[in-house]
């Protein structure tokens, strides 16, 4: 993993980096390519996006990046070497990377990094030895093999904190020439000194506008046109979301009016609904007792 907060936020700015391929490719699900280029051009603090939660679980993966290292370096027996300077593409200077490891003796890199594993098991982790790993990190590793002219990166992930899982992502050309191109014209926003267009579908973007327009200055502003139709549009998806969720509620209604007193239901073709008396202990509020009523794919056992 890139050493990010090692790193002045100014000098972060004249690059992108590894850890920014996805962002500013449009392929992150996490932050936009709007947002990446508000911190590129100094108009936004990434660090003032970050909870407590978030801070400390960037501290602790930065941490034990060492351990999964060694821990690679063992099981393959290999050497590894820890970079402490910025590389930099051949054709494109502002294509940098800081890498985790390369191998000694081999036209190889290491990248280490710390799983839940929760998220490990329902994220889009394919099989050990494959290349079936997050979208963020094998376009991570395509720009390391980009910047490097390296055969192929190697991503180990501690999973849970107790288990090293391996993956392999071999060098592709195709693959490095559409990552270049991606963010040879992101940068070009940057140059013109403007972000890219922000993808308002995106999943956070509501939350960067949040977080981008925090207070109130008591002016009244005269919208555009477009204004009325976005209006009635949210007022449209906003019934349609009332509706769905009245219906439902009328389905699960149906279904535990089925069951009755029954703990298991199973369906005709696989799966199974489960209730569980559920008694919750009081802290704040009282004492209470609910029914847990849910589905599992798994029918008859537990989710």
């Amino acid at each position: 993993m890139e050493n990010d907060t090692a790193l002045a936020v100014n000098e972060r700015q004249q690059y992108v980096g590894g850890s920014d391929a996805a962002a500013a490719c449009g392929q992150s699900r996490f932050k936009t390519a709007y947002q990446l280029g508000l911190e590129k051009l100094g108009l936004l603090d990434p660090e003032s996006l970050f909870d407590d939660t978030a801070r400390e679980r960037m501290a602790f993966g930065q941490a034990i990046e060492p351990v999964i290292a060694d821990m690679f370096a063992e099981r393959y027996r290999v050497k590894l070497r820890r970079h402490h300077q910025l590389a930099h593409d051949a054709t494109h200077p502002q294509l940098c990377a800081h890498y985790d490891r390369t191998l000694i003796g081999r036209p190889e890199g290491f990248e280490a990094k710390n799983v839940d594993s929760m998220a490990f098991r329902l994220g889009e982790w394919g099989e050990p030895g494959t290349d079936m790993v997050p979208t963020e990190y094998y376009l991570q590793c395509v720009h390391y093999l980009m910047v490097s002219g390296y055969e192929r990166w190697h991503l180990g992930a501690c999973v849970g904190g107790s288990r090293l899982v391996c993956y392999v992502i071999e060098r592709d050309e195709e693959a490095i020439d559409l990552l270049r191109e991606g963010e040879l014209d992101f940068w070009h926003h940057i140059e013109r000194g403007t972000p890219p267009p922000l993808d308002y579908q995106h999943p956070t973007a509501l939350g960067l506008m949040k977080r981008l327009y925090r207070n109130t200055n008591g002016q009244t502003v005269n919208l555009p046109p477009e204004a009325e139709a976005l209006h009635y549009a949210r007022l449209d998806f906003d019934e349609h979301a009332k509706l769905m969720e009245k219906g439902s509620d009328a389905a699960k209604a149906r279904l535990m009016d089925m069951m009755g007193d029954a703990s298991i239901g199973l369906l005709p073709n696989g799966g199974a609904y489960r209730r569980k008396l559920v008694k919750r202990g009081g802290y704040v509020v009282e004492d209470t007792t609910y029914v847990d009523f849910r589905y599992s794919k798994k029918g008859g056992g537990n989710e």
